[in-house]
């Protein structure tokens, strides 16, 4: 009896602790969530952001203000959208941020004021992290061996293996001829080496399209390939040959010419 006591005390305890750690200030919460924390540069991202008052007021007013700071604090001018306004109580309002031109880490800083009874002013504050990375572009050619014109159907990009989330690409293809399907990718982790990638059909369509396209592949390299690197080699061993040469050429030859009694 006496743990079981124990044991209903730590999980009401632990409860409270969430509560507490999920409120910004008594009776409030507030949050920033978007599918996604990393985007291409110069590409933009969506956000919801909220505030709830769980206690009531004979007045209240909720506001925000909302700006982009890059890693040394200074804020990025016009790159969100609204960057300002009032909220209803409980109620998401939309946040489009607009990714700068030079890739980094960058803070999404939300204020949200609270204005009671009685001037009663509440400030809280909310900050996300974002990522903004130089795209990888990903571009193929489709084939149509079939005799019929399409239209708008959908691929999408497999990279390693793996299908990339929200990489769909509508393509039109006339009969026996071939289109190119391009993607920019931006991704935040990537290992060095050689990364294949592929297009598919998507499933919308892939009964439609998958025997009468010839689909394309590609690959690409984060760091270096090992071509490239093998061809740097061989032209710094050809630009020392060049130079063992010319220095053997253009060396002079001691005592040339004179009497060999005089060598």
């Amino acid at each position: 009896m006496i743990a079981a006591i124990a044991v209903f005390a730590m999980v009401f305890a632990a409860g409270v602790v969430l509560l507490c750690d999920s409120s910004d200030v008594d009776g409030a919460n507030s949050y920033i969530k978007g599918e996604t924390n990393v985007v291409k540069t110069g590409g933009s991202l969506t956000y919801q952001i909220m505030f709830f008052e769980s206690e009531e007021f004979d007045t209240l007013e909720i506001t925000y203000s909302a700006v982009l700071k890059d890693s040394g604090g200074t804020n990025q001018a016009g790159s969100v959208s609204p960057s300002s306004g009032a909220l209803v109580n409980g109620i998401e309002t939309d946040l489009t941020v607009k990714a700068p031109a030079t890739a980094g880490k960058y803070t999404l800083v939300v204020t949200f004021t609270e204005n009671k009874d009685e001037d009663d002013k509440v400030v809280t504050e909310k900050t996300q992290t974002i990522t903004v990375t130089q795209p990888i572009k990903l571009t193929t050619v489709l084939k149509n061996d079939s005799k019929v014109d399409f239209t708008d159907f959908a691929v999408y990009f497999v990279v390693d293996g793996k299908l990339v989330e929200g990489s769909k690409t509508l393509v039109s293809i006339a009969s026996g001829s071939t289109a190119t399907a391009s993607y920019e990718w931006a991704t935040e982790q990537l290992p060095n080496g050689e990364h294949t990638f592929k297009v598919v059909a998507g499933e919308e369509n892939i009964g439609d399209y998958k025997d009468v396209i010839t689909w394309g592949e590609g690959k690409f390299y984060v760091g270096h390939s090992d071509f490239g690197l093998y061809t740097i080699l061989i032209a710094i061993v050809l630009i020392l040959l060049i130079i063992v040469v010319i220095y053997l050429y253009r060396k002079p030859v001691k005592n040339y010419g004179k009497p060999k009694s005089r060598r």
